[in-house]
């Protein structure tokens, strides 16, 4: 028996947001996630794994992570912390983001370790790196 769970991988992201179900959204249809499970409390999404090629990504709400008593009505703070993934094509997801609300922070350029890489921060406040992987020649 694994000390993992099925279709994780060893280290799993795992954010927190206002709103799972929206967040669900924006990272399925503008970042590529696939849905794994969601979980639900009284009609309520309150947590979502997603999956993006071997990476797992879980969603947690600010109310379930934090406990009803002491929510605080401070909106999350997400600086200084960056995710960065893989995708086939950097400057179509950069474009697509944008168009649903990313901000666009450094825009598709080919960096010198050998991507063609860009910045972006989702609805929730999270920076996200993006790249698309070119040989060097």
């Amino acid at each position: 028996m694994s000390y993992m769970q099925p279709n994780y991988s060893r280290l799993t992201p795992c954010v927190i947001v206002e709103d799972v179900k929206k967040s669900m959204d924006f990272y399925t249809q503008v970042f590529g996630f696939d849905l794994l499970e969601k979980h639900e409390r009284e009609g309520v999404i309150t947590g979502a794994t997603l999956k993006l090629g071997e990476v797992t990504f879980m969603l947690f709400s600010k109310l379930l992570s934090t406990g009803a008593k002491n929510m605080s009505s401070e909106p999350i703070t997400n600086a200084g912390n960056s995710l960065y993934a893989y995708c086939p094509d950097v400057d179509m997801l950069y474009e697509n983001a944008l168009k649903h609300g990313a901000v666009s922070l450094i825009e598709p350029e080919d960096a010198f370790w050998g991507d063609r890489y860009c910045q972006l921060r989702d609805p929730d406040g999270y920076t996200w790196c993006f790249a698309t992987y070119k040989q060097v020649a």
